[in-house]
């Protein structure tokens, strides 16, 4: 059954067993963590926390920023790399 469990200001839909991408947390790498639970579905109704465990550090996609100006020779490229976590919800 899938549940909708928060991480910082944003929530996420996850299933029992699954691994998804939040953004970083200052937690070591295999600790186990506990989420608040947002919504859950069919026979998990009374649950208030799921554990989830920490299974890496990453950073994300490149994201490229451009600023152009046209027929006057401006343009300016940069970007970065976002920090993440990838956990495993456990229970």
């Amino acid at each position: 059954m899938p549940f909708i469990v928060q991480s910082g200001s944003k929530q996420y839909t996850v299933t029992n067993g699954q691994k998804f991408v939040v953004d970083r947390l200052q937690n070591e790498v295999d600790e186990i963590i506990n989420l608040d639970l947002v919504f859950a579905y069919g026979e998990n109704l009374g649950a208030k926390k799921i554990t989830a465990k920490v299974v890496e550090h990453k950073k994300g996609k490149k994201l490229r920023i451009v600023k152009y100006k046209a027929k006057s020779n401006y343009h300016r490229q940069y970007g970065y790399r976002h920090y993440e976590t990838v956990l495993e919800l456990v229970s």
